[in-house]
């Protein structure tokens, strides 16, 4: 089964969301749980992640529109820019295995 951690902040800071399969639209993604007061979705706000399984492509726009950073396996990558991936940029996510 594939996972993978997204992050609001660099090195892993700020709220996070779990996603277990691929997701073609962030904003359709809440941004906080129910009840938490938090509004908002997860559209262009990820700046760091965690692949815990699986390996994972990475879209600047819904629906898998221009990707960013090639595929990613399993690690930490505490910024987005350090790995071809532009900061608070990302709208999609797709998995390739896991």
């Amino acid at each position: 089964m594939a996972e993978i951690l997204l992050y609001v902040d660099e090195n892993f800071g700020g709220l996070h969301t779990h996603l277990f399969q691929t997701t073609p639209d962030f904003t359709q993604l809440a941004l906080g749980g129910v009840g938490s007061g938090i509004n908002g979705n997860w559209n262009d706000i990820v700046s760091s992640f965690v692949i815990v399984s699986g390996t994972w492509e990475f879209f600047k726009n819904i629906n898998f529109d221009f990707q960013q950073g090639g595929t990613l396996g399993p690690g930490l990558y505490s910024f987005v820019q350090n790995f071809g991936i532009d900061n608070d940029a990302l709208s999609s996510v797709r998995v390739v295995s896991g």
